[in-house]
């Protein structure tokens, strides 16, 4: 960057990024007609897209990070952007500060003259554009893959969530019939178990009367035999 574009302020852009903290919006004073001034293929509609008048909606973060990629664009010499920078350290690009910041800036540089600021800034607009154009195919790019990713993990989710379900209803299905077989035991076993008790307290019936008589044929024997 040539001495007379170094002496121009402390940093490219500096006035615009004050203005950026102070206000969200700056007022424009251009008027049609300015913006339809014909010049070496500049496209109003471009101009106006970078205007400073921070309308866009977006937080002034993102401002800042876009003024910063505009440093980064910068070119030696004094062009468009030591015009806006100034116009905007005199208050604002408005119609007023901007010919007096074009005035001033060509005793730095007698070579500055309208047709450079129109074909810097037009090229200025083009490379931002270009830029922002595609870093917002990559953005797209990026969110078309995490939408994928998203729909992908949803129709996994589905299927899991309706295998789990059916699996549910399956077991639901067999907890109604264990739960039947549960209130059901004790008719199932209780006859058997019955009858076995009965079986038990017979047997033992029969074979305590059964001892009993063997206790007394044990007792005569003794009694009565020599």
């Amino acid at each position: 960057m040539s001495d007379s574009k170094d002496n121009i302020g402390t940093g490219i852009l500096k006035g615009l990024k004050r203005v950026l903290f102070q206000h969200d919006h700056v007022t424009e004073e251009k008027t049609a007609t300015e913006l339809q001034t014909p010049s070496v293929g500049v496209k109003p509609a471009l101009i106006a897209k970078i205007e400073p008048s921070f309308a866009e909606e977006g937080t002034k973060d993102m401002k800042l990070k876009v003024y910063q990629l505009l440093e980064n664009l910068n070119k030696p010499g004094i062009d468009f952007f030591e015009v806006w920078n100034a116009a905007v350290e005199m208050g604002g690009a408005n119609s007023n500060n901007i010919k007096a910041a074009y005035t001033s800036l060509k005793f730095a540089d007698k070579t500055l003259d309208k047709a450079r600021l129109l074909e810097t800034g037009s090229g200025y607009v083009t490379a931002l554009s270009s830029v922002i154009e595609t870093e917002t195919k990559k953005r797209m790019d990026e969110k078309i893959k995490l939408d994928k990713e998203k729909e992908q993990a949803r129709s996994n989710l589905s299927n899991e969530i309706t295998t789990i379900e059916q699996q549910i209803s399956s077991l639901n299905e067999k907890l109604v019939v264990k739960k039947a077989e549960l209130e059901n035991l004790h008719k199932k076993y209780e006859p058997i178990i019955s009858s076995i008790d009965v079986k038990i307290r017979s047997g033992q019936q029969s074979v305590s009367a059964v001892l009993q008589e063997m206790q007394q044929v044990l007792e005569l024997i003794n009694k009565d035999l020599n």
